[in-house]
């Protein structure tokens, strides 16, 4: 990515805070207020500019006129969620950016931060943010965030006939055998995960 003018990291870092306090991009009027600028085409003329430089995309919502969205999109941090025994997991107001190639078809989408190394062998590890797509529904095979009375964990599902299997990455860890009788739900399947290093 290229060196930005003053004025275009000025813009951009506001776009940033926007969407962290509001969940969603500001228009070109929204912008254009802030700044003082007279004209949509000055704002027009930065967003450009930053386009071109790869710090944001452009889409077109009919209703909303022209909404900018970041390299990232900005999603719920929803707290913890086990790899290895289930971890309650709480809803948390925070939220963190995720690469928009991460968000494919429609969402909600949510992340988690791992804990635990049931899932090593997946490449998932203690610490790790996982990319979760919002659903409650499966195929034999998937990874899935899990709620087995009201806890959470991160597993790979599998449906059985007269039970629900789910299978660690780690040959240390037996997989967890979910009867009938005992509350379950899918809250999500995973999509990919961001590492801080």
């Amino acid at each position: 990515m290229e060196n930005l003018t003053l004025n275009q990291k000025r813009i951009l870092d506001f776009i940033k805070k926007y969407q962290q306090k509001s969940g969603t991009s500001p228009t070109y009027d929204v912008i254009a207020k802030h700044f003082g600028y007279s004209a949509k085409s000055t704002v027009q003329h930065y967003v450009d500019a930053l386009i071109s430089k790869g710090y944001l995309t452009k889409e077109r919502y009919l209703s909303h006129g022209i909404t900018l969205h970041s390299e990232g999109n900005l999603i719920p941090l929803l707290g913890k969620v086990a790899a290895g025994q289930p971890l309650e997991h709480r809803k948390y107001e925070e939220r963190i950016e995720v690469p928009l190639s991460m968000l494919k078809g429609s969402g909600p989408y949510f992340a988690l931060q791992v804990s635990g190394d049931s899932m090593i062998d997946e490449g998932i590890l203690d610490g790790d943010y996982v990319i979760i797509k919002e659903q409650q529904d499966a195929q034999n095979g998937d990874i899935v965030v899990a709620e087995i009375e009201s806890e959470a964990t991160i597993k790979r599902y599998y449906k059985k006939k007269s039970h629900i299997e789910l299978h660690s990455a780690n040959s240390k860890y037996k997989p967890i055998i979910v009867d009938n009788d005992i509350s379950f739900k899918i809250s999500g399947v995973y999509r990919g995960l961001i590492r801080h290093s």
